[in-house]
């Protein structure tokens, strides 16, 4: 039965069950109905996506896909602009296959940052094997950590001059308020080159753990982008010696 069929089907035993006295089985009736419509639509869903999957597996085997058709158009003979064609696909095929030959791998410019060692399980070598050394993978991921410091200064009281003394804090930290230099550089980032929203970059900071307030990321993007270029560059020579893993900091006085 193609699908008009089934549909009329359907719509005629509506009718029929429509008819019956008792409203308990008309409603039965009627939930059976809606079941068997929509399990007949999600097979129609399954049969369209099979088919897909099979277009597709069957173009990587090189082989064609279900046909397209559609209606016929007048025809003209091209032959010689067809063979002009063809000839023009053959020169760029191995253009490409040259280019292919040539093509250096990605890969050689990524920085390793750690190594692992994946060893095989020696119960299932044979007793011939033979290490043959590593087969190598490149698993390319970045981490986004917080870097909440506490900085403990040393605090000294002198009587005879009646002044307490304390430990000085690092240069990046020193009068730059309660948040570090990650923090008050990604602001302007996430603004101007991101185009997130300030409601957006309070999320992002929130969802690190990192307690700010919105009227700090207001401050920070509309007063603060000088200190994004004076600490762009200090930035820029941490990074170099450092991982891939991103740090955001702040500073717990």
């Amino acid at each position: 039965m193609n699908k008009k069929d089934i549909q009329a089907t359907l719509i005629a035993l509506q009718d029929e069950a429509a008819s019956l006295s008792d409203p308990k089985t008309n409603d039965i009736f009627k939930g059976l109905f809606n079941l068997i419509e929509q399990l007949y639509s999600d097979n129609e869903t399954l049969k369209e996506e099979n088919q897909q999957l099979k277009d597709e597996i069957n173009g990587l085997k090189g082989e064609q896909g279900k046909p397209d058709i559609k209606k016929n158009t007048q025809q003209t003979d091209h032959s010689s602009e067809q063979e002009r064609n063809e000839s023009d696909e053959s020169e760029s095929g191995q253009a490409t296959e040259k280019k292919k030959r040539h093509r250096k791998s990605k890969l050689a410019h990524v920085k390793i940052d750690r190594e692992q060692i994946c060893p095989i399980d020696k119960s299932i070598l044979p007793k011939d094997g033979q290490c043959k050394g590593f087969s190598d993978l490149v698993i390319q991921d970045i981490k986004i950590v917080t870097d909440n410091v506490k900085y403990r200064r040393e605090m000294y009281y002198s009587p005879s001059t009646g002044k307490t003394y304390l430990g000085n804090l690092p240069a990046d930290v020193a009068e730059k308020g309660e948040y570090g230099v990650g923090v008050r550089s990604l602001i302007p980032l996430l603004k101007s080159e991101c185009h997130l929203s300030e409601s957006c970059i309070l999320d992002f900071f929130q969802n690190l753990g990192i307690e700010v307030s919105s009227a700090y990321i207001s401050n920070q993007w509309t007063k603060g982008y000088d200190d994004f270029h004076q600490e762009k560059a200090a930035i820029f020579e941490a990074g170099l010696s450092s991982t891939s893993e991103f740090i955001v900091d702040t500073v717990c006085l």
